[in-house]
């Protein structure tokens, strides 16, 4: 009797990977004991258990200056995993591979990262299931995530580490770059331009065999308005275990919500965004573009260090009418494993309702008729759905963390779902 795996590879064999086809997934990295440091890796160096740090990538004429002496990349090269070097003052160095953690921290840095911990957080709140099977033809449903902000690069990586499981199966052309150096080099000679991919003909569609499949089933694509801020960036995904994750990453130079414009121009006025990420100083200015080209049920995140950042995007969404559900506001910072959850919302100040009473009953001694007074005090009380934006004065914004407790430092994640509308049927 054949398993449940069985009959399931048997209705969609178009999952099933040769031998010849995993041979052909790109450079190979593994963490295990066995990996031979080639040129371009970048290592950790340790004493004694301490981080030394992290070397540059590796080439054969150069070396790394730790405060317990020079270590020669030659002597690097052709090490293995956990092997020791030793420096020119005579100590022992063991060589480590660097996990995402470390390397997102130890790099060199252009602008500040979202660090590990809330870049993991981040990803997790969209809950990215790429590469799922669509019931009916049995095709795998492509998953387009946008983030608008590059920065250090930081989430740009964990993005495409999120996704890359739907890439895996993907076969390569024969031009894939094969070693770390290869990858360093196509980093470095980046073509800028605005709105150009910066990978020019080295995009990751152009590795792929058209024979297999024309596009990635998964793709993060980054926008930043400074070409050098996403050349580095490029620099830090390509560099990370030998460009592995590179593959899923497509970058752009410009303004996002052009950018967005100009894919929606080219492809119809059809969503093609699964999920977007904003990280950008005035994010409620590109909000109403971004959910415009988001498939109903796709993910909204916008990031900001500060909550007033936050209250210009939900005060944006309510004022504009757009199809957003907040999910949630979460505080992520130092020793806040989780996040901390915020209350968002709007409210009428009892106040204000006091003081509409107040105005209804000095009416009515004014010989005003009765029926003013209901209807006055019920529009004030009615916050329904279907209030006009003229109401939003008679509003306050309810802006305060839920355990009511006094919090500092970090930076603020507000969630958000696209509603279903009637152009959507």
């Amino acid at each position: 009797m054949p398993s449940m795996h069985q009959g399931f590879f048997t209705k969609y064999p178009q999952v099933l990977l040769s031998a010849k086809d995993l041979s052909r997934r790109g450079p190979r990295y593994s963490t295990q004991c066995g990996t031979t440091m080639q040129d371009g890796d970048c290592v950790i160096l340790r004493h004694k258990g301490d981080i030394i740090g992290l070397t540059s990538p590796l080439s054969i004429q150069t070396r790394t200056t730790t405060r317990l002496g020079n270590v020669d990349h030659k002597h690097i090269i052709g090490k293995k995993i956990r092997d020791v070097v030793v420096s020119s003052k005579g100590k022992e160095l063991r060589l480590h591979a660097p996990t995402l953690d470390e390397y997102i921290v130890m790099t060199p840095r252009l602008v500040t990262p979202i660090y590990p911990a809330d870049a993991n957080l981040i990803v997790s709140l969209l809950d990215l299931h790429p590469g799922g099977l669509e019931p009916t033809s049995g095709t795998i449903s492509p998953m387009e995530v946008l983030e608008a902000g590059t920065g250090h690069g930081s989430l740009t990586l964990h993005l495409a580490r999120a996704v890359h499981a739907a890439n895996v199966g993907i076969r390569l052309a024969a031009n894939y770059p094969r070693s770390p150096r290869e990858f360093w080099q196509y980093a470095r000679s980046l073509a800028v331009g605005s709105f150009s991919r910066l990978f020019a003909d080295h995009t990751p569609a152009s590795y792929v065999d058209q024979s297999l499949q024309a596009m990635p089933r998964a793709i993060v694509h980054t926008v930043d308005v400074s070409s050098k801020y996403s050349q580095h960036a490029a620099k830090i995904v390509g560099g990370f275990r030998r460009g592995m994750y590179l593959r899923n990453v497509d970058f752009h130079v410009g303004n996002v919500s052009e950018w967005i414009e100009q894919q929606m121009h080219a492809r119809g006025p059809r969503p093609f965004l699964s999920h977007v990420l904003l990280d950008l100083p005035s994010s409620h200015n590109h909000v109403g573009t971004a959910a415009s080209a988001l498939h109903v049920n796709g993910k909204l995140l916008v990031f900001n260090p500060s909550i007033t950042q936050i209250n210009s995007a939900v005060q944006y969404i309510k004022a504009k009418r757009l199809p957003l559900q907040l999910e949630r506001v979460v505080e992520v910072g130092p020793s806040m494993t989780g996040g901390r959850i915020w209350d968002v919302r709007f409210a009428k100040p009892r106040a204000l309702i006091k003081k509409v009473d107040e105005n209804v009953t000095f009416a009515k001694c004014a010989n005003a008729d009765q029926a003013v007074k209901d209807d006055a005090k019920a529009s004030c009380l009615d916050d329904g759905e279907e209030e006009q934006p003229h109401d939003q004065q008679s509003f306050e914004i309810v802006c305060r963390p839920k355990s009511g407790a006094r919090i500092s430092g970090g930076g603020f994640v507000a969630l958000w779902s696209r509603n279903r509308t009637r152009q959507d049927d």
